[in-house]
């Protein structure tokens, strides 16, 4: 039978500010103790470190096993809620999330935070009704919940940074579009199709131009095919023509992915030149992302090819972030002397970099977790060993993770130090405000409005961003201002 426990927070009245007193500050969140919960097949315990009140909750391993608080509100509203957890396990032991029995987050994802004594939060954005609410926590996986030390609950509404309005169409009617780049001048773009190898020059107000193909490319019959495109920082038509694309390619008869140079004169491409060879292509896993970073090198995320033993393997490409000159030269300062800048990834989408110059990427996991993660020259980023957080030495964890439902998250821009992040599978843009090296306040928007959301880029010298669909047919490129 499960032990049952009730808690009645106390309830604080103020009085009246004097009329010449200046506004108080926003009250701050309050804490509901997870061992005055209501618990359905757990234990309080102690026997680990770092716990605030008197004890948390050890759930039993089983699904189904939840812990349940009570919690007032004076009027209807959105809150914050803060669930502080500790798992000392590699493992996820998700949790379906209830407020007032309707799910509001389906199997949230609680990582691994290394040890048992190592608590951490996980931040949740939920409508709460007048009166009191019933919030539950529900193990979704054998293993069971974390431990549960407390729950923080916010109503105050807090200043979201960087909303994504209600998107319009830039133009339609695209067939699989996978990334867009824009010219220096930001006033048009390049736009790829991944299983057509077209590329359309894009304006501000939605004229599409066919530019060309680029040759030798070919499909895996599943993600491969025309992916990352790149702009040279310095293009102009003229005396810089240089355009990059990230591609599956069968030159000489050997299918690989392949990093190509190609002149972009305004109107038309020419001029096909290989830079980097040696990329395993598979059905999946391709990676595919190109970027010039803020040093002026290109960066390309490369994915695992479906064979694990890449990502730890340095003399491997593939499963890696690349880091590399124009000419396909390693990029001065790579930390094995090669093209590789990180390694241990498994299929590196997003690449972007904030306003101090630190590069994020996100990443598709495997079956139970995505990631975004915070690059840094010569680090291990786990894969296979680590899928989300991890104990394992030498491996960095992710500073933000999603079930694969909620994510596969395919492409990232960041504005104004918040990222944004499009997702595949979970259908929906996430936000996710960026606090120095740390990942803060996150949010979904349009979910299951426009379907699998591709590719997503900073228009530059605006705050808008352009959003492309992946929904096999009559794709979208959407335009999202950022306010």
């Amino acid at each position: 039978m499960g032990l049952t426990k009730f808690f009645l927070p106390a309830v604080l009245i103020a009085g009246l500010l004097p009329a010449t007193t200046a506004s108080p500050a926003a009250a701050a969140p309050v804490r509901y103790q997870a061992e005055s919960a209501t618990i359905s097949q757990g234990l309080v315990e102690s026997n680990h470190a770092g716990f605030t009140g008197t004890g948390f909750v050890n759930a039993d391993n089983v699904v189904g096993s939840y812990v349940q608080w009570s919690v007032p509100a004076s009027a209807a509203g959105q809150a914050t809620l803060t669930f502080r957890f500790a798992n000392g396990t590699t493992a996820n032991r998700s949790g379906d999330i209830t407020v007032n029995g309707a799910l509001v987050s389906d199997e949230l994802a609680f990582n691994g935070t290394g040890a048992w004594t190592t608590w951490q939060d996980r931040v949740i954005t939920v409508n709460l009704a007048a009166g009191t609410n019933t919030i539950r926590a529900t193990s979704t996986t054998a293993a069971g919940l974390p431990n549960l030390d407390a729950l923080d609950v916010d109503t105050a509404p807090a200043p979201v940074r960087g909303t994504p309005q209600t998107p319009t169409d830039v133009t339609t009617g695209l067939a699989l579009p996978w990334a867009t780049s824009f010219l220096p001048d930001g006033q048009s773009a390049l736009l790829t199709e991944r299983n057509s190898f077209r590329v359309s020059r894009v304006t501000l107000n939605g004229t599409r131009t066919t530019v060309g193909t680029v040759p030798n490319s070919v499909t895996t019959n599943g993600e491969g095919g025309l992916m990352g495109v790149a702009v040279s920082p310095t293009w102009n038509g003229t005396s810089d023509q240089a355009v990059y694309f990230f591609h599956t390619s069968n030159d000489g008869g050997q299918t690989q992915n392949r990093i190509v140079r190609m002149n972009f004169n305004g109107t038309a491409l020419s001029n096909r030149t290989v830079i980097v060879s040696g990329i395993r292509s598979n059905t999946f896993h391709n990676g595919g992302q190109l970027k010039f970073g803020p040093d002026g090198y290109l960066y390309a995320g490369t994915g695992d090819a479906q064979d694990t033993s890449t990502s730890q393997n340095n003399n491997s490409l593939n499963g890696k972030i690349l880091r590399f000159t124009t000419s396909g030269a390693a990029a001065p300062g790579n930390p094995f002397g090669t093209l590789v800048f990180s390694k241990g990834h498994r299929n590196p989408q997003g690449l972007a970099w904030d306003s101090a110059g630190r590069m994020w990427s996100a990443e598709l996991g495997d079956t139970q977790v995505d990631e975004l993660n915070l690059i840094i020259s010569g680090h291990n980023y786990g894969w296979p060993t680590c899928q989300g957080n991890c104990s394992t030495p030498g491996m960095d964890n992710p500073k933000r993770t999603w079930t694969t439902a909620e994510a596969s998250p395919s492409s990232l821009a960041i504005v104004n130090d918040t990222a944004y992040v499009a997702a595949l599978r979970g259908q929906r843009l996430w936000r996710v405000e960026l606090n120095g090296t740390s990942a803060g306040a996150t949010q979904a928007y349009f979910t299951n409005t426009y379907g699998r959301l591709r590719s997503i880029v900073k228009v530059p010298g605006a705050n808008t961003i352009w959003i492309s669909t992946s929904n096999t047919t009559n794709d979208r490129l959407l335009r999202s201002e950022i306010r």
